[in-house]
């Protein structure tokens, strides 16, 4: 089997059953070297497709004023504080994940979202009138795969655990975001709240 079928069996796995590709990630046990390069690359990559969807949509260019470095920071410091968020929200939550299993986790949640924004680059330049449709199906499929790798992570015996988790993560991260993007200069342009 080359490493392309590899990559193929695990991503359509990853569509069919989350929680299934969850365990067995969980179960490699990286390095967390290995897991800190990953971030970075999965980073650099999400920023260069963000920067090639800008590249052909001037339109919303205009919005996003950061540089590719800016965007590098904020993604990468978002990933790590929905690591943070997930991991101690689960734990607060009678949940048992690690971080280095978070970690990993988010990073693979990451890369199926990049392969969806891949899929709806293509879609929105082949057939436009689908990409819509695309855009939905990959939000729902990120929002279910999520539940189901927190559930995994933290051995819950439910996905409402999951998903209190997830909504409590959130409100963290948007702080912690908040709190980064006001330390590196971005403001509210055009108002105030």
């Amino acid at each position: 089997m080359t490493s392309g079928q590899w990559i193929g069996q695990w991503i359509g796995r990853s569509l069919r059953d989350p929680a299934g590709v969850a365990q067995a990630l969980i179960s490699i046990g990286l390095s967390r070297d290995a897991l800190f390069s990953m971030v970075a690359l999965v980073t650099v990559l999400s920023v260069l497709m963000l920067e090639l969807g800008l590249y052909l949509s001037p339109a919303d260019a205009e919005l996003l004023r950061a540089t590719p470095f800016a965007l590098t920071v904020i993604l990468g410091a978002s990933l790590l504080m929905m690591v943070f968020a997930l991991q101690l929200t689960g734990r607060m939550l009678g949940g048992t994940g690690r971080f280095s299993a978070a970690l990993l986790l988010v990073i693979w949640w990451q890369s199926m979202a990049l392969l969806i924004q891949v899929a709806q680059t293509a879609t929105l330049l082949l057939f436009p009138p689908l990409a819509g449709i695309v855009t939905l199906a990959g939000l729902a499929w990120l929002v279910f795969s999520l539940l189901h790798l927190v559930n995994v992570l933290h051995g819950f015996d439910n996905l409402f655990k999951a998903l209190a988790t997830v909504v409590i993560g959130v409100v963290g991260i948007l702080f912690g975001l908040a709190l980064l993007l006001s330390l590196i200069g971005v403001t509210l342009q055009g108002g105030t709240l």
